[in-house]
């Protein structure tokens, strides 16, 4: 149960956290020198808000692996056990919201067929490309995605669940937002030798087996290992922290105001020394921050 309700409070923190920040987000991505000068900040975020209100599913997609991370971090006590839990279960529920919202919108020119045409709903699109893709596609790429988030996000919980940030939202923001831009700074030599295998991770004949899951996966942990090793021996160490600044940004940012809303809405990760999610005592108070 802890786990359930604490999961259901991030996951709504994080619905706040994308609908607040959506045009920032936006904005990091696209950002350089010129734009910054000329843009008109509120006309382009009135077209970002204008575009998701249009799509009104769009925040509730985007903001669920979040909920798996802090459902899995609580469910498996948290500390090291809690990360590799809600690494994994992060890592494939964003590689699954990516696919549907790749289906979605026809993304991807092998979807533009007639398994496409007709998608009513997120539940239509998974009922129907998964009827022809298989099950498994949804989750191709899920265990690199996995491993990026256990060292990533899960890691950035351990570290606040031992340490103890100040009782209110700009404190326990301020304390994510430090841990997570630290712990993008130490994994942004991982994610940048898989960025190029997990950029295009569909299938053409789908993924139908488990087989061909795990051999679909196992390529796409030899391609990391060749593009490190290819930029690592060719001297371009540069490679290994490129975009290191603009991630901090585009993911940090929203990382911890998602942390700052889940601990004044009262949720909590866990303790110094926990060893399960029965020492976990949230929604005690929606107004106060509990540890």
């Amino acid at each position: 149960m802890d786990s359930f309700i604490n999961g259901s409070i991030a996951y709504c923190s994080s619905v706040f956290t994308v609908f607040a920040l959506y045009p920032y987000r936006d904005f990091v991505k696209q950002f350089d020198l010129d734009s910054f000068r000329k843009l008109n900040y509120v006309n382009f975020a009135k077209y970002r808000y204008r575009g998701m209100l249009e799509n009104p599913s769009q925040p509730l997609l985007l903001a669920a692996p979040q909920g798996f991370l802090y459902f899995g971090y609580v469910l498996g006590g948290g500390n090291v056990l809690g990360a590799l839990l809600g690494g994994v279960l992060h890592g494939n529920a964003k590689m699954c919201v990516a696919t549907v919202a790749r289906r979605m919108s026809g993304g991807d020119a092998r979807y533009r067929g007639i398994e496409n045409k007709g998608y009513s709903s997120i539940a239509n699109c998974v009922m129907k490309s998964g009827k022809h893709f298989g099950f498994f596609s949804f989750f191709a790429g899920g265990a690199a995605a996995s491993l990026i988030s256990m060292l990533w996000h899960g890691s950035t919980l351990v570290m606040l669940q031992r340490s103890y940030s100040g009782e209110g939202f700009f404190s326990n923001t301020f304390s994510a937002f430090s841990a997570h831009a630290f712990m993008t700074f130490l994994t942004t030599p991982v994610r940048n030798v898989f960025r190029s295998s997990l950029s295009s991770v569909e299938r053409s004949g789908g993924v139908k087996s488990a087989q061909a899951y795990i051999l679909g996966e196992g390529a796409i942990f030899r391609e990391a290992v060749s593009v490190g090793k290819n930029a690592f021996f060719s001297g371009e160490i540069r490679f290994f922290l490129n975009g290191v600044l603009q991630t901090t940004f585009k993911t940090s940012v929203p990382f911890a105001v998602t942390y700052g809303i889940f601990k004044w809405a009262g949720g909590s990760i866990g303790y110094p020394g926990n060893r399960g999610p029965s020492h976990l005592h949230p929604r005690r108070s929606m107004l106060r921050t509990h540890y």
